[in-house]
């Protein structure tokens, strides 16, 4: 039987594991949206296209 101490150093154990997961969707998430921007929504937004394309193309393990 698990105890209410064990339940929750098993969901602690689960959060750290599943926490570099969701960071690496979140970067694959951020850069398929600045891969979709329509070049005037680059300039509206001030985005310099060069460092814009180095971020896209950064595989997601990357920072």
């Amino acid at each position: 039987m698990l105890t209410q101490a064990g339940a929750e150093s098993l969901a602690a154990r689960a959060s750290v594991h599943l926490a570099l997961p969701r960071l690496w969707l979140r970067r694959i998430s951020a850069r398929r949206a600045l891969a979709a921007l329509h070049p005037e929504q680059i300039r509206e937004a001030g985005l310099d296209l060069s460092r814009l394309r180095v971020e896209i193309a950064k595989p997601f393990w990357r920072a």
